[in-house]
């Protein structure tokens, strides 16, 4: 096989797991999903002012979901969210790996030339001054290379989140709008449907309304989320007090994260990204669906949404649907990287950051 078709064959291969991935964690939190955004829109959808909150608990949220519409309805909306989610992972999983080689084949090139000109420099001055005791080899700071290591992952999870962003919006955005709506006050008939009506009633553009937002939630959200989990996962196998969760490679023999290791560093990594980019994930959400309860004359803008929310719901009203977003976290993430990373070895990838 040649290169260009190796190139080829591991380019699928990381499509297809990151694919996976995503699509198998969005369907086992689809629950919390939708229950997260009936609570970040339910204050702009509601014909009662004075009930801004979707449910005042967890539970009653459930509940009223349930009530509605049956058990299945906590996954209205899913099939939309799976089929935007399989390349929206895919394209990001891909690109973060694929730059991440790119970033540190730059860096490795840049140390390389740097350790040469080091190497010319200690020669002369060993053979200026005669000096017979080897010198010590030059070597980075270990905390510079640690420091510049994790900067290659947040730049790489940030390329790879913009460049699934825009990929995939137009799904999103259906998505989204899908699982807003109540039951027995359907505005679409189906995912078809939906992208003819919103094509006939706000034009191509249509399709990217709240596209501003979702950038400012998706770039950073990436960018930590991958930069803390591969940092986490390298000190993890690194350091001795989490031999005992690690696993050995059966064919390499090269140490690699267990279970529950696993679990926890990309929980970890989502909770903080989660925190982090929350508030404006609420903006992006009451984007997306303005268009279909709001005339276009009081439509807002992005920033103007934002003012808007605090100065008449509070502050807090920004992290409305908070908890079942962090309850997702936890199975969302931890689904999605060890599916992953099995995925890649099932598939024997050859990338295994």
């Amino acid at each position: 096989m040649s290169e260009n078709d190796s190139r080829t064959k591991e380019a699928a291969k990381q499509l297809l797991c990151g694919g996976i991935a995503g699509s198998v964690a969005k369907t086992v939190t689809a629950p919390f999903s939708r229950l997260t955004i009936l609570y970040q829109v339910h204050s702009l959808v509601t014909t009662k002012s004075n009930r801004p909150k979707y449910a005042m608990n967890l539970r009653g949220g459930f509940m009223k979901v349930i009530e509605r519409g049956g058990l299945s309805s906590l996954w209205k909306g899913n099939m939309t969210s799976v089929l935007h989610r399989f390349p929206y992972s895919a394209i990001n999983f891909f690109v973060y790996e694929n730059t991440l080689d790119i970033i540190t084949g730059i860096h490795k090139r840049s140390e390389e030339q740097t350790e040469t000109a080091g190497s010319l420099a200690r020669r002369v001055t060993h053979t200026l001054t005669k000096v017979q005791q080897r010198e010590p080899r030059l070597q980075n700071p270990p905390s510079a290379t640690g420091e510049t290591l994790a900067l290659h992952k947040f730049i790489a999870g940030a390329v790879a989140g913009t460049a699934a962003v825009i990929g995939c919006y137009p799904l999103d955005l259906v998505r989204t709008r899908l699982t807003t709506e109540l039951e027995g006050c359907e505005h679409y008939r189906g995912i078809g449907d939906a992208f003819r009506k919103i094509y006939a009633a706000e034009g191509l553009l249509g399709f990217y309304s709240g596209i501003a937002p979702t950038l400012l939630v998706a770039v950073p959200n990436f960018a930590v989320s991958y930069s803390v989990y591969g940092t986490l996962k390298e000190h993890a196998l690194d350091d001795d007090l989490f031999y005992n969760l690690r696993r050995i490679d059966a064919d390499s023999g090269e140490p690699k994260l267990g279970f529950l290791l696993t679990i926890l560093c990309g929980a970890a990594s989502g909770c903080l990204a989660t925190g982090i980019t929350f508030p404006m994930d609420t903006i992006r959400r009451r984007m997306q669906i303005q268009n279909l309860h709001i005339d276009p004359e009081h439509r807002m803008t992005s920033r103007q949404q934002l003012i808007h929310l605090v100065k008449n719901e509070g502050l807090w009203s920004l992290y409305r649907g908070l908890t079942p977003e962090l309850l997702k976290v936890i199975p969302m993430v931890g689904t999605m990287f060890v599916v992953y990373e099995w995925s890649k070895e099932a598939l024997d990838v050859k990338h295994n950051r």
